[in-house]
């Protein structure tokens, strides 16, 4: 980008330079002079030539508003076309242009300042030139400043520069910048400072030094201490000039609501003084989203590893857990069915119960295989309707009642004294109760396990429970215990799919599932469900 010429010096050098040949012209035109000792053509070309040599917009005029000259880039600029001869003219500057700034033409206030003994006069940001020849708008920056010559006489020098198209691109980069959240940044060596775009502080809801800086020692502060190396010593690299470093580095940065957050950075440098940069310049990137994205699926990874093992102990177990209580069914009905008459009443009876028992495995094996296969798919209906917990938890205790237990185990519903109401999939919340009385049955060799139920009037929820005596849960297996496939002991019958199947039930349910344990104190398991009905036929008093 070619930046326009505002040293005050360098324009006082130039003008000098110009001053004998725009001296010249000046009084061959105003007819002071009648006589000049260079030729006038010769002295515009020459003039031309070297005003042309300049970057910006060149119009030289009297202060009776007359142009002198122009030079190349305004007369393109401006679609004008003047010739050697239109300089002997009484041509105007409102007749080239108007300067306007807030819908108005302030080209002629601006003059009258300039008349009034300014010397110099800079255009207020947002000004733009309205050229007459094709009346044609473009934004600029510009100022005026006096040329003085000779026996009083003065001129005013008006230089622009059409910044259209640095307009354009600032938008765009800005656009960019703002939907990918890069900062651009330099640190400058003389002042020990970074300074940083507004939005940096913004974003990261830090407050910025004076002129939106950052101390150096401020800013490695910020930065995590494990960090804090790798950018230092590529900061080394760039303050020794010798190589450049130019590898992105990432690094995490303290946001303000104390939360670390990934950026990565690159620098280089701009000119060199003694053998060393004296400015670092480059951008930083927040990579916060492409690191979580990294960490979720490295997670994604570790659990799918973790999910293909668990499976394929899951098939290899099964083949062992089907087998085994049909091997027992087969087994026990041949020998009923080859020695019915040898054997006693009590041993046909606990034959048919150990025939019972074995079924019932079995049919819980089919049946967590056929919901896991309704889960994966996505088609495991729920139909809600009204539902007694009261009536429901008498009808699971019956059936529980009917399974054979240990003496020294007892299996008991503890009720409140008024029945409840909610709205739920009756099938479901039972086939969940279920399934955590046998998880229990399968660790309690003695004491109780309890089935019962409480209100929440505040949270408008109930609470059920599961809880039993038995042998408890170790704290390294209780995260992953509603996982798929987990078994905390490997040599009890099961899948290790039931409490799975509960938790995807009761998510569908609207309520929550969780585990308190203690090693040899016993499991409770809780399940919360919302009432779901309205609070006029939740109590259902005489059900």
């Amino acid at each position: 980008m070619v930046l326009m010429i505002n040293n005050v010096f360098l324009w006082h050098f130039f003008l000098f330079c110009l001053y004998g040949i725009n001296k010249n012209i000046f009084l061959c035109k105003s007819n002071k002079i009648k006589k000049a000792e260079m030729n006038t053509v010769d002295n515009i070309s020459y003039a031309d030539s070297l005003l042309n040599i300049l970057p910006d917009g060149i119009v030289i005029l009297t202060f009776d508003e007359r142009v002198l000259q122009v030079n190349l880039q305004a007369r393109t600029g401006l679609h004008i076309n003047i010739s050697s001869d239109s300089y002997e003219k009484n041509l105007y500057v409102g007749e080239l242009f108007e300067l306007i700034y807030q819908d108005k033409n302030i080209l002629a206030s601006a003059l009258e300042v300039m008349r009034q003994g300014k010397e110099e006069l800079i255009l207020p940001s947002n000004t733009s030139i309205r050229e007459k020849s094709t009346n044609t708008i473009f934004p600029v920056k510009g100022r005026f400043c006096r040329l003085p010559f000779d026996e009083g006489v003065e001129v005013v020098i008006f230089y622009f520069r059409n910044i259209t198209s640095e307009l354009t691109q600032e938008y765009i980069l800005n656009t960019a910048l703002n939907r990918t959240r890069i900062y651009p940044w330099f640190f400058d060596l003389d002042r020990q400072v970074f300074s940083l775009d507004a939005r940096y502080f913004e974003y990261l809801g830090i407050e910025p030094d004076p002129g939106y800086t950052l101390s150096m020692d401020r800013y490695l502060k910020l930065i995590h201490p494990d960090d804090q190396k790798e950018l230092f010593d590529a900061f080394s690299v760039q303050f020794s000039g010798d190589t450049m470093y130019d590898k992105p580095v990432p690094f995490r940065i303290l946001r303000g609501d104390g939360k670390w957050e990934w950026f990565e950075g690159q620098s280089t440098y701009i000119g060199k003084l003694s053998g060393l940069p004296y400015r670092l310049v480059g951008i930083c990137m927040s990579i916060q989203e492409h690191k979580d994205i990294e960490h979720t699926l490295i997670e994604a990874r570790i659990k799918a590893e973790e999910s293909d093992r668990l499976k394929t102990a899951f098939l290899a177990n099964m083949s062992h857990e089907i087998r085994t209580p049909l091997n027992a069914i087969v087994g026990f009905s041949d020998v009923l069915s080859s020695t019915f008459e040898e054997l006693s009443h009590q041993e046909r009876e606990e034959f048919v119960n150990l025939i019972n028992t074995n079924s019932e495995q079995l049919l819980r094996l089919i049946n967590d295989i056929l919901d896991l296969s309704k889960i994966e798919s996505n088609t495991m209906e729920f139909v809600f309707a009204p539902c007694s917990l009261r009536t429901l938890m008498h009808e699971i205790l019956a059936e529980q009642n009917m399974n054979i237990y240990s003496e020294k185990m007892q299996v008991t519903a503890m009720l409140p004294e008024d029945d409840l109401c909610i709205m739920t999939d009756v099938s479901r919340l039972k086939q969940v109760l279920v399934n955590l009385l046998n998880n229990s049955r399968k660790f309690t060799k003695e004491g109780y396990i309890n089935l019962g139920y409480t209100l929440l009037e505040q949270e408008k929820q109930v609470e059920l429970f599961v809880e039993d005596t038995g042998e408890g849960i170790a704290g390294e297996h209780l995260e992953h215990i509603f996982e798929r496939f987990y078994k905390v002991n490997s040599f009890k019958q099961g899948t290790g799919l039931g409490l799975s199947i509960c938790l995807t039930i009761v998510e569908h349910l609207l309520g929550t599932i969780s585990v308190n344990s203690e090693m040899g104190r016993g499991t409770r398991f809780t399940v919360r469900l919302p009432l779901g009905l309205d609070e006029s036929i939740n109590i259902c008093l005489g059900v």
